[in-house]
């Protein structure tokens, strides 16, 4: 229960973060919503936020940033070493 409680409450910071900091205001829902889905429905709302939310657009971005830099790092040719 404890380990629930304390993924839970990161979980809840974190979407807090997402929703109110980068959020228009009229897109917010309003707190006490807010605090049942991410508290009471953590894991469900982790699994929705991953699929097709917030957390899977941050994932699918990183991802394709870093095979660019992968990319771009074999294309460049022999490295040489500075010094």
């Amino acid at each position: 229960m404890d380990t629930y409680l304390i993924l839970a409450g990161l979980w809840t910071l974190y979407m807090g973060v997402e929703t109110y900091i980068f959020a228009r205001p009229q897109a917010r829902p309003h707190f006490a919503g807010f605090l049942m889905i991410h508290l009471l429905l953590a894991p469900l709302s982790f699994i929705l936020s991953l699929t097709s939310g917030i957390l899977g657009e941050r994932i699918e971005t990183t991802y394709r940033a870093a095979w660019r830099s992968k990319v771009a790092f074999q294309r460049s040719g022999r490295k040489k070493l500075i010094g």
